[in-house]
Order: C-alpha cells, then structure tokens, then sequence
C-alpha cells in the first residue's frame, strides 16, 4: 500500500486529493481490509449492507443524535443523570460535531445500514485524533482513538468489527506507528473488545464526567511501520 505523508494524508482524510476505499476479501473464514487508492468514492465497503465512509458537515446533526444516543445507553445505568447529562450537553452538540469534523487533526467516520427503503441508517461511528499522547503511550507517531460506539440494536452484528478495521486502515494511511485510547475502569465490555485487537493496557488518566471524577484505562496498540 502507498504511504501518504504530511500534507496528502491530510488531502486523503479531507477526501480532497486521495479517496481510500475497503474491499473485503474471504481469507481462511476471516475478514480482512485492503486500501485502494485513487478510488473516486472515499467509502468503505464492508461486503454487507453495511458502509463505512468518511463524515461531513452535512452530517453533523445526525451525528450528534447518534453519538448521544449511544453515550446514554453505554453509560447511564451505572452514573448519575445530572452528569450524564451534563457531558453529553457540552459533548455532544451539533456545533461540537462539525468542529470535530473540520479539524484537520480530526477523522470522523460513519458507519451507516442501506435498507434499501429509503435514506441510510447512522448506526456507529469511530473518531480519531492526531496530537501529544500522555507520556504513559510511548509508541512512536501516536494517533488517539477517541471514541468508538455503535447503536445498540446493532451490538453483536459486526459493525464494531468493520469500524475498528477501517480506524486501523486510516490510522496506519495517516502515518500512525501507534493507535491508543482511554477506556473507563468498568466497562468491560469495551476492554475486552479492544484487548482482542491486540491493545495492552499502560497507565490511566482521569476523566471528568460531570462533577464525577473518574479512572480510565490508557490502552495502546503498535500498528508497525506504514512504509512497509
């Protein structure tokens, strides 16, 4: 595969200059993505009726629904309302997610589910961030996987899989040497998913939700050399 440095791979994750599509390929029962460069289309296809594609402005509104949708499920029966709330409202908003999908030290992308009856469900979504790492995260070139969540109702359908692979897929094209994320303490469910793509835990920050002050693990995972 190409490597796209500095300036293009900013172009590729603007979809401006580069479109980067997945094919998925049957190999010995697993799934596995490949990059194709200069594809007109800068969509992921997942080989279902999935499709993972980079977000824009125009998504934003959808976006927040979604992302809000998908903390309060993920969060609200084990924390208080009032800072549930609270985060999501400063978090959350329309106006945050068209910033964050501006930025160019910014990949937002979108998972949606073509029915075929209509326009496409938003059912997950991944969101990475180049930038300084804690100096728990060692790795070279770090990029943070700052979220990653999927609609309930699709839990368990592979799409936490398909998003997952495509993160890895843009993070390895923006010139990342090391993928790392903060995880809360108690939600295994999200730890065991992680640790299955090779994650190991290196140290903990804490997050504020809220008032509440809370531990979240600081996971890291190499991805090797891009240029190789």
């Amino acid at each position: 595969m190409q490597k796209l440095d500095g300036l293009a791979a900013y172009h590729w994750a603007l979809g401006v200059e580069r479109r980067v599509r997945c094919q998925v390929r049957e190999d010995s029962g697993a799934q596995r993505y490949r990059a194709v460069l200069d594809n007109p289309q800068p969509k992921l296809h997942t080989g279902s009726m999935t499709l993972i594609r980079r977000a824009t402005n125009h998504d934003a509104a959808r976006l927040s629904e979604l992302a809000a949708t998908t903390f309060r499920d993920t969060f609200e029966a084990e924390n208080s309302a009032d800072d549930l709330e609270a985060y999501v409202a400063e978090a959350f908003t329309p106006e945050r997610q068209t910033s964050e999908i501006s930025d160019l030290a910014s990949i937002v992308l979108l998972a949606e589910h073509d029915s075929g009856a209509g326009p496409s469900d938003l059912i997950g979504y991944a969101h990475l961030v180049a930038g300084a790492a804690p100096p728990s995260v060692r790795g070279p070139s770090p990029v943070e996987l700052k979220r990653l969540y999927v609609s309930h109702a699709w839990h368990g359908k592979g799409v936490a899989r398909d998003l997952m692979n495509a993160v890895l897929v843009a993070a390895r094209t923006w010139g990342a040497q090391t993928l790392w994320l903060g995880v809360w303490e108690r939600n295994a469910r999200a730890v065991a998913f992680y640790e299955k793509y090779g994650f190991t835990r290196v140290g903990e920050h804490t997050f504020l939700l809220g008032a509440d002050r809370q531990t979240d693990w600081l996971l890291e995972k190499p991805l090797g050399d891009p240029s190789t």
